[in-house]
């Protein structure tokens, strides 16, 4: 049996086709509209910090705290009101291991909330650690000025202050 040549030619032409006529119906129906974009990147994954703040936003003021204790979100141990003309940053005390030589805090605000959370890097050079807490001040940057929102600890989802 004879295949027809012109049936191949019609399938071609349609494969061909059909991605131009996908492109026209979206843009037809706002699909395809010039407010979004395209990425071939893979979503970012988030953080334990970003997943917990999140959490704490939608539950708040009922926060369980987490469990364990990971070096990228560690508890905050207290937080002082900002030196006054000084209304848009915050100094937190972390607690982090002996060993863990680079320390900070991360933030995260809301129009009531400010979340913080300390996090630290063990250095990879140490012989031998103890399991002791050692306690440094560090400066969290705020985009706004704290008001009156209440500072959360991300860790334990205690109330540190309010400003």
């Amino acid at each position: 049996m004879r295949h027809s040549t012109i049936g191949t030619a019609r399938r071609k032409a349609a494969l061909v086709l059909a991605p131009a006529m996908v492109a026209v119906a979206l843009t037809a129906t706002a699909c395809g509209g010039s407010g979004q974009t395209v990425s071939s990147e893979a979503p970012k994954k988030q953080t334990r910090f970003e997943k917990r703040a999140a959490e704490i936003e939608q539950s708040w003021p009922k926060v369980d705290k987490t469990k364990g204790r990971h070096r990228d979100m560690l508890p905050i141990e207290a937080a002082q009101p900002p030196v006054k003309g000084e209304n848009d940053s915050l100094t937190v005390t972390v607690g982090h291991g002996g060993c863990e030589t680079k320390y900070g805090a991360r933030v995260h605000e809301t129009s009531k909330l400010v979340i913080v959370s300390g996090w630290s890097k063990k250095d990879e050079k140490a012989d031998f650690c103890t399991k002791q807490i050692v306690t440094d001040k560090t400066k969290v940057e705020l985009k706004s000025a704290l008001g009156k929102r209440t500072v959360v600890d991300a860790a334990t989802g205690k109330t540190l202050m309010t400003g």
